[in-house]
């Protein structure tokens, strides 16, 4: 009978996926046309502004190039009327071809591709080396005090992190280059292995060291003060009491009862300050020489490589677009209070 009235109250497995799915067509619906916009976006100012792209076409031969062939070189790179340029290209990249990279001589797909992988790379690390960070200082800054100098360490890590919120991620970048690798010469500066060296795993590894705790201590603190937050009031809900009360470990409460709850909140934000880590990721790999698409996105904003910048506004757009969405989805598929229907 007990078995019965179970599964009459649970909710059909169709019924917990409907939601999902209206919420994740929902941001397609919108995350689409917001990718179109911003390369359309791309193409006007791309047109409007002072043309460089002839220069980074002929590179170190353009003061020996003039007549027929400099004006061949301003009509391969002039895009034109940007409302004509933006449609031609858009039907072309519905079949796959994403245009020529006049910087690169190479096709868009080949320069984006090659770079993806690093941004990805990075921007994954740093949010789970700073997730980890968080957790472990959110943890100790939350059990209780038993000791003067256990509750001085608590405040000082609050107040360290509300410090360190105060600089982004191209500043904290500099500061870890001007000690670990100027000051103490323990780590390379930039790039992804040693000049002429073979790219190993432990070459890797050392290079990448520096940009992935840029990036982790650059979200560092709104992860650990928000988490902070949630464990410090959990620990004063009505059920961790009751919980006290029945002879539960303080400990076992914590990691059990109110971490979990606590969670929650911070899942809700990570989709908001998604975009946030992106922007940090470009400024981190233009600082570490990393070759990724936000290093990529500047060069071709410096030599005006429209179709480059288009492809990665649109993949950086989807990606925060995206990365907001999972957000959302695990949200609504952990917390019950939450309806799907109103994200």
């Amino acid at each position: 009978m007990d078995s019965l009235m179970a599964v009459a109250v649970e909710p059909p497995a169709r019924a917990v996926r409907a939601p999902l799915l209206r919420l994740v067509g929902r941001r397609a619906l919108w995350g689409i046309p917001v990718c179109f916009a911003v390369t359309f976006a791309v193409f006007v100012l791309a047109a409007i502004a002072p043309s460089g792209a002839v220069s980074s076409l002929l590179g170190g031969n353009e003061e020996f190039v003039a007549g027929q062939a400099r004006a061949d070189a301003q009509e391969t790179t002039s895009i034109g009327n940007p409302v004509i340029a933006w449609v031609r290209w858009l039907g072309h990249a519905m079949t796959g071809d994403l245009g020529w990279s006049a910087q690169h001589r190479q096709t868009v797909v080949e320069v984006v591709g090659s770079r993806l992988g690093w941004t990805l790379l990075l921007m994954m690390l740093g949010f789970i080396v700073g997730g980890v960070l968080s957790l472990a200082l959110a943890l100790a800054a939350a059990l209780p005090a038993k000791s003067l100098l256990a509750q001085a360490a608590s405040r000082l890590i609050v107040r360290a992190l509300l410090a360190l919120s105060a600089f982004p991620s191209f500043v904290i970048s500099l500061g870890l280059v001007a000690v670990f690798a100027v000051g103490l010469n323990w780590l390379p500066a930039g790039g992804l292995v040693d000049l002429g060296a073979p790219r190993t795993a432990d070459q890797l590894v050392r290079h990448l060291i520096m940009p992935v705790t840029a990036i982790a201590l650059a979200q560092l603190p709104w992860m650990t003060l928000h988490l902070h937050t949630g464990l410090r009031e959990g620990t004063q809900s009505r059920h961790a009491q009751a919980a006290r009360f029945r002879g539960v470990p303080e400990r076992r409460i914590l990691m059990g009862l109110v971490l979990p709850e606590a969670l929650i909140p911070v899942l809700a934000i990570a989709g908001a300050r998604l975009p946030e880590v992106i922007a940090g990721a470009v400024l981190v790999e233009e600082i570490f020489a990393i070759p990724g698409i936000g290093r990529e996105l500047i060069d071709a904003a410096l030599s005006q490589d429209v179709y480059v910048i288009s492809v990665i506004s649109a993949l950086l757009a989807a990606v925060a677009i995206i990365g907001g969405a999972l957000a959302d989805l695990l949200l609504a598929r952990i917390d019950p209070r939450v309806s799907a229907d109103d994200l």
